[in-house]
């Protein structure tokens, strides 16, 4: 096979544009000892390692202090279910992130106050399941964090793309073309974290455990976190409270992010990511408090309890 010929199949697979992947297949020779052209199964190899490195997270801020943190989306995995995660990061920072702001006049959030849940929480079962709180004692031994609120990329007279969408959705009832609308706004911006979030909602919906409908779900939840985790500082240990509207696309993705990996049965990564919803969003309108402690435990989603 030619280097042509082995770009152009990148380029089928990655769902990447041929122009972009001259630099990596050009590169093949140096870095696979290999000369061209490359015979099937040489070719074969080539494009799986490939995909592999286009799928490398981008590394981990460094980060300052010891103490309760957020935890960053490239500490619990090392690779994007999706090839192009990587770009779309590096297209939002040289575009230049938005940094989240502090909220609510500057004001912090105490666990200590009559909003937190109290020293000792009911663990009772209750009608959404039973409560975990061990994520609690976390929240409590942080004490007071400021709140912040996420940038709205939308700048732009009237409704925001994913209203669009919706409205296109509710109006027609044609889900690919509700599908193409948030795509298309993407490609205009892709700081729009709802929209990547509402692409992983509509491929996780119905999926049961559809092995290739719940990776691509996993591809858009994990490219919503990552673009969102642009706007936060490298150590961060705020709080985004729910009741600020801008917080809102970056729960959404978290949870729907926890919810995919419980689903592929990555437990631990999903537990992850509940304690991130959690610790940024203590008061919990998700109700992640009930799911928390099933996966912490391991237990695989279709026998959970209430799901």
């Amino acid at each position: 096979m030619s280097e042509d010929g082995l770009r152009a199949m990148l380029a089928e697979r990655s769902g990447l544009d041929a122009d972009s992947l001259w630099y990596p297949v050009h590169e093949v020779p140096r870095r696979f000892g290999l000369s061209w052209p490359l015979t099937a199964g040489q070719a074969e190899d080539v494009l799986a390692g490939l995909l592999d490195r286009l799928r490398l997270v981008l590394p981990a801020p460094r980060h300052e202090g010891p103490g309760p943190r957020y935890v960053c989306l490239s500490e619990i995995t090392g690779r994007y279910q999706r090839t192009d995660t990587r770009r779309v990061l590096e297209r939002v920072r040289r575009r230049g992130a938005t940094p989240a702001v502090p909220a609510f006049g500057g004001g912090d959030y105490d666990p200590r106050s009559e909003r937190g849940w109290g020293a000792r929480p009911p663990a009772a079962p209750e009608h959404a399941g039973t409560p975990d709180w061990s994520w609690w004692r976390l929240v409590r031994k942080a004490g007071p964090r400021p709140l912040y609120r996420m940038p709205d990329p939308h700048m732009g007279e009237g409704a925001p793309p994913v209203d669009r969408a919706l409205a296109l959705r509710n109006r027609t009832g044609d889900p690919a073309a509700y599908r193409a609308a948030l795509t298309a706004a993407l490609r205009e911006d892709p700081r729009h974290t709802d929209c990547w979030a509402h692409l992983g909602s509509a491929a996780l919906d119905g999926t049961g455990t559809d092995q290739a409908a719940l990776e691509q779900a996993l591809g858009y939840y994990q490219t919503a976190v990552a673009v969102a985790e642009l706007s936060l500082p490298p150590t961060f240990t705020g709080v985004l409270a729910w009741d600020e509207p801008d917080n809102r696309p970056f729960h959404r993705a978290l949870h729907g992010l926890g919810l995919t990996w419980w689903r592929l049965g990555e437990t631990a990564k999903a537990t992850a990511v509940f304690t991130n919803s959690l610790f940024t969003n203590p008061d919990d309108q998700q109700g992640i408090r009930y799911l928390i402690g099933q996966t912490r435990s391991g237990v695989p989603w279709r026998a959970a309890d209430g799901l």
